[in-house]
């Protein structure tokens, strides 16, 4: 098969979306963007967007001359479609990248997000003692809770299930919120989810849950990698390089921001996800970056031929903006 069709469903689908909490006026979110140094943003309650909240809040778009227009979406799996529509730059991962280069959809990652690392993984697969999940080979015949079926941490499980022996096919898979996850172990409607920080500090700490922490899926495919970054059309990337270098300039601002006030970086987290007091300030914050991590696409790209059973060609070195 060329694509996995629960990954095409995603890819393609475009929301009718309504901005919500912070900045952004009235028909920010619909039509084509006549002002690039306006940028139309849409990310999800990942951590790994803090940059952009922190720099928002600390007028630090400003300060590079841009303004931002910001919208949230949860399931960022349908964002690729709307770019020069909807929006100019998108939270996504490489898988969701890949795909959508595959099915014709130009875009291109304009900025690193986070990376992964073995001393501060942002990745988790997280079974419960209660369900009897304590490794990965206890997947089996179980249920597992996903953010999304077509993102990076549930190719990366598949890998690791295949790796231990374990026919992915055996687990059954139904989608649960990050927000949600915690309750949904401890109520033991799954076995085990797929998560990421902060909502993986939450479903850690809620004892309820009798979590078992199983490790990190991406760092199952190599020693350091990047599974989430930021993109835009690749017409967009061409025609303002000025634009997306002042974008990268206030996230590292904002990078130097959190690093130096934890205190009110963490406020902001809560601000944008909703997380109770106890995870946002259990959660260890992912290790940022903006640097555009080619080589992390070949290692994604080998992980979906593997798991997913993915074909087809694709020109990894168009879904990479130049940041000279």
């Amino acid at each position: 098969m060329a694509i996995p069709r629960l990954l095409t469903t995603a890819i393609a689908g475009v929301l009718v979306l309504t901005a919500a909490g912070c900045a952004g006026g009235p028909g920010s979110a619909s039509g084509a963007n006549s002002d690039p140094r306006t940028l139309r943003i849409a990310h999800n309650s990942n951590a790994a967007a803090l940059p952009v909240q922190v720099a928002m809040a600390e007028g630090l778009f400003e300060k590079h001359n841009l303004k931002v227009e910001f919208t949230k979406v949860e399931n960022i799996g349908t964002l690729p479609g709307t770019l020069g529509r909807s929006f100019d730059i998108a939270l996504s991962v490489p898988t969701t990248v890949i795909a959508a280069a595959q099915q014709g959809i130009p875009v291109t990652e304009v900025s690193g997000a986070t990376i992964d690392v073995a001393d501060n993984p942002t990745g988790f697969l997280i079974g419960s003692k209660k369900s009897g999940v304590t490794s990965v080979g206890d997947l089996a015949g179980k249920t597992l809770g996903v953010l999304t079926e077509t993102g990076t941490t549930h190719t990366a499980t598949k890998a690791w299930l295949k790796k231990e022996g374990v026919d992915p096919a055996s687990v059954k898979i139904v989608q649960v919120d990050g927000p949600a996850q915690a309750d949904q172990l401890a109520a033991g409607r799954v076995d085990a989810v797929e998560t990421v920080m902060p909502f993986a500090t939450n479903v850690l700490k809620n004892p309820e849950a009798q979590a078992v922490d199983l490790g990190d899926p991406y760092l199952k495919l190599a020693p350091e990698l990047s599974a989430i970054l930021w993109i835009a059309k690749q017409d967009f990337a061409a025609k303002n390089p000025e634009v997306l270098k002042d974008f990268r300039a206030a996230l590292d601002d904002a990078r130097q921001f959190i690093a130096k006030d934890d205190q009110k970086a963490r406020a902001v987290l809560k601000q944008y996800t909703g997380l109770p007091d106890t995870a946002i300030k259990a959660a260890k914050l992912p290790s940022y970056t903006t640097e555009v991590r080619a080589q992390d696409l070949k290692i994604w790209l080998a992980a979906m031929k593997d798991a997913d059973g993915f074909k087809g060609d694709v020109d990894l070195d168009a879904l990479v903006a130049s940041q000279s």
